[in-house]
């Protein structure tokens, strides 16, 4: 429940930088858009983390490594806890 919850917060952290961008908003609003691209960054590693190392425990790894791309560590932990099995 927990990830699905930070899912849709990803998901309301996404669309508010794309309004901050699209609607100039002013003061410290402004700054949205610039920490998207901080995390984008980081996703990006995320993804290449799961193309390299992970993609073969996934039956679909282009539309993982999406879903990555937007969501995070909240989709990649999934394939890393098959990865690591307890």
């Amino acid at each position: 429940m927990w990830i699905k919850m930070n899912k849709v917060a990803t998901m309301i952290f996404w669309l508010l930088a794309l309004a901050s961008y699209l609607m100039q908003w002013p003061g410290l609003l402004s700054y949205l858009p610039l920490a998207a691209v901080i995390v984008a960054g980081f996703h990006v590693l995320e993804v290449s983390f799961f193309w390299l190392s992970l993609k073969h425990n996934s039956n679909k790894p282009i539309k993982d490594a999406a879903l990555i791309m937007l969501f995070g560590i909240f989709h990649l932990q999934r394939f890393m806890d098959k990865a690591n099995p307890a």
